[in-house]
């Protein structure tokens, strides 16, 4: 092959990928402008049967994407209750570290009233907010998380945002986890989300309006060799916040209750200090918490339900459980070192 020849292949190579690109993940007005383009312009065999397969997949792509975010809000087309940022709510548990400080932050710089539940102080940046409050709580304790809502209604009134954000992790293996370990992750991981939507979510239900946002973990679609207890409890939050979602639909008669979830791959803070080490050496796909923190809010402010995959391209582990058993094992297969270093032979 010529070398004028291969830059022709490998130019028709990057065009039609580029146009899949923005035909799947693309602005509305990118997308639409590409396709009249495409439809007025004449291209040489190779680009015309290549791009007639992008065009379909893209409108596949887009259908789906369509129909998933239809489904999550509950077959509406409406948008529903109309959202006034400077007059809403919000609880955000775990909030003064980490992802949920940067939310926090996030959330406050739109107007929104913000209440913290943690156990650690807030740090100094957001004790300068008017809008942030701080209460003092160990959410893994039903009678605390009752209290500090009380306090809460008292102070701000009611939330009509939960942010589930709080939890802990530590790597190492199935033997190695203790009683007393795996109830405290528990309590915080799983049980907590009972007991602030138990305390949060009748108000939203009487009202007909709220949204509670599970921030879970690529780990609810794929358990992790020394993460499993932790990959134990965000399969559970996904299947809690899931039922939720059943439940405000179909028992509660509260469709504008929106739910969404957020499963974000490793993020370097300090819950995965125990095991940043075997990450690095792994070279695992590790994001920062304000990528995190975005994404949340940008769900937030977008007032509809959804399921938010970070990095994007790794939302095909959502369908993981479909997979042939054996795509299933090389998956997990490829993560045998992320959290745990090779065991020396």
């Amino acid at each position: 092959m010529s070398a004028v020849s291969k830059i022709i292949d490998h130019g028709t190579i990057f065009g039609t990928a580029s146009c899949l690109i923005i035909l799947a993940h693309g602005p509305d007005r990118l997308r639409d402008a590409l396709i009249r383009i495409i439809s007025k312009t004449p291209f040489d065999t190779r680009y015309h049967s290549s791009l007639k397969w992008i065009l379909g997949l893209g409108f596949v792509w887009a259908l789906n994407r369509r129909l998933n975010a239809w489904a999550l809000n509950n077959w509406q087309l409406r948008s529903g209750p109309k959202w006034k940022w400077d007059e809403e709510v919000a609880v955000v548990t775990g909030g003064s570290n980490g992802i949920g400080a940067l939310t926090v932050a996030g959330l406050a710089a739109k107007g929104i009233k913000v209440a913290v539940m943690d156990i650690s102080s807030l740090p100094e940046e957001l004790q300068k907010l008017s809008n942030v409050k701080y209460f003092k709580c160990n959410i893994a304790v039903k009678e605390e998380v009752d209290a500090t809502a009380d306090a809460i209604r008292t102070t701000f009134g009611h939330p009509s945002i939960l942010l589930n954000n709080a939890g802990i992790a530590d790597a190492h293996t199935i033997l190695e986890s203790t009683p007393q370990y795996l109830r405290k992750l528990f309590d915080v991981n799983v049980l907590s989300n009972f007991y602030t939507l138990q305390a949060f979510l009748p108000h939203m239900v009487q009202v007909n309006k709220g949204h509670v946002v599970t921030t879970a973990s690529m780990a609810s679609f794929v358990s992790c060799p020394g993460l499993v207890d932790y990959s134990a409890t965000k399969a559970g939050v996904l299947a809690l916040h899931e039922g939720l979602t059943s439940e405000l639909k179909h028992r509660y008669k509260a469709p504008h209750v929106r739910t969404s979830s957020v499963h974000p791959i490793f993020v370097s803070t300090k819950l995965v200090d125990t095991f940043a080490d075997s990450l690095g050496k792994s070279k695992a796909v590790v994001i920062s918490p304000q990528t995190v923190a975005n994404a949340i809010v940008k769900q937030v402010l977008s007032g509809q339900s959804g399921q938010v995959v970070l990095p994007g391209w790794m939302a095909a582990a959502q369908s993981a459980r479909g997979w042939p058993n054996w795509m299933q094992e090389l998956m997990r297969d490829g993560t045998k070192n992320d959290v745990l270093p090779a065991p020396s032979t």
